[in-house]
């Protein structure tokens, strides 16, 4: 009689009969559940960082980079990780504290469903971080429309990420998860920043690393990140980077002088505002200007654009 599962060797097993049946993956219907059980399969190898590259290219291919400082895989194993079945929980299960009666999951067992899912599903680095990407056709794995009309964005895979990161600290008794979620090059800023990564003195070098990663960024991107100019990005937990935006309080003057704005002014100002959004990777519209007595106000909307970012 068949046993639960077969030993594959380094810690991995490949579950069979009942056993495999009884803890398939939940099923995936959309590019935020491929999302979630990436992240998931991150967190389940004991990463405490997680990190989302993002992009999206003709408006219908995403690619998503999930990149982590968990355990690893052997290098004997990558290919095999994507297979039917194999995980490294065969022998201890994972389930979600809020929801006992969900099928138990573990590491690994929904790769192999994200890969026939995708157009295509990698491995790239197996340890010191582990990164896996996986590329899929919107029109055939569709992403949630996000109903909301104060943002250009629209899918919901940051939103995915940081009620996932929430949900896991707040079941620990630490919160011991960060997660990240963006562009290529900030992506990688932020791994500089963390030192999860060595840094480069060579724009070349750094590159050639970051490509290892699946971080598709061009050699003028290394170099802004190498100068300083692309900021790191702030933990979706609330909890990770600080420091890299400030606040600051305007002082209401009652009575002064009102100042008008030209329309030249008011267009170098916009010109000013949208180089330093691009510099970030954004992009500014709904640009206002309010004059009122002893004071300018400036008011714009700032958002990370969906299509490639290079």
């Amino acid at each position: 009689m068949e046993g639960p599962y077969r030993d594959l060797g380094a810690g991995f097993a490949r579950l069979t009969g009942v056993e495999g049946a009884r803890r398939g993956p939940s099923r995936i219907t959309h590019v935020e559940d491929a999302l979630l059980e990436l992240v998931r399969n991150s967190r389940d190898a004991g990463a405490a960082n997680i990190y989302v590259a993002s992009t999206l290219k003709d408006r219908r291919y995403r690619t998503l980079t999930v990149i982590d400082d968990g355990c690893g895989i052997p290098e004997s194993h990558k290919d095999l990780i994507l297979e039917p079945g194999v995980t490294t929980r065969h022998l201890d299960p994972i389930t979600e504290p809020d929801d006992p009666s969900a099928t138990p999951h573990g590491a690994g067992l929904s790769l192999y469903q994200i890969k026939i899912l995708s157009l295509e599903t990698r491995v790239l680095s197996t340890s010191s971080p582990t990164s896996i990407q996986a590329t899929f056709d919107t029109e055939t794995l569709p992403e949630r429309t996000l109903q909301s009309p104060t943002r250009p964005s629209k899918t919901n895979l940051r939103s995915t990420l940081e009620a996932f990161t929430y949900k896991t600290n707040v079941q620990a008794r630490n919160p011991t998860l960060n997660s990240y979620y963006g562009p290529p090059a900030r992506i990688l800023a932020t791994l500089l920043h963390n030192h999860i990564i060595q840094p480069e003195r060579n724009s070349v070098r750094l590159r050639e690393v970051a490509l290892a990663l699946g971080l598709g960024v061009s050699t003028r991107s290394v170099q802004r990140v190498l100068r300083g100019e692309v900021l790191p990005l702030e933990s979706v937990s609330g909890v990770g980077v600080r420091g890299s935006r400030s606040r600051r309080e305007v002082r209401r003057v009652d009575g002064g002088p009102v100042l008008a704005l030209g329309e030249k002014e008011s267009q170098r100002i916009a010109d000013i505002l949208r180089q330093a959004a691009r510099a970030g990777y954004m992009e500014v519209e709904d640009l206002r200007f309010e004059s009122r007595p002893g004071e300018i106000s400036v008011r714009a909307r700032v958002y990370e654009p969906e299509e490639e970012y290079e």
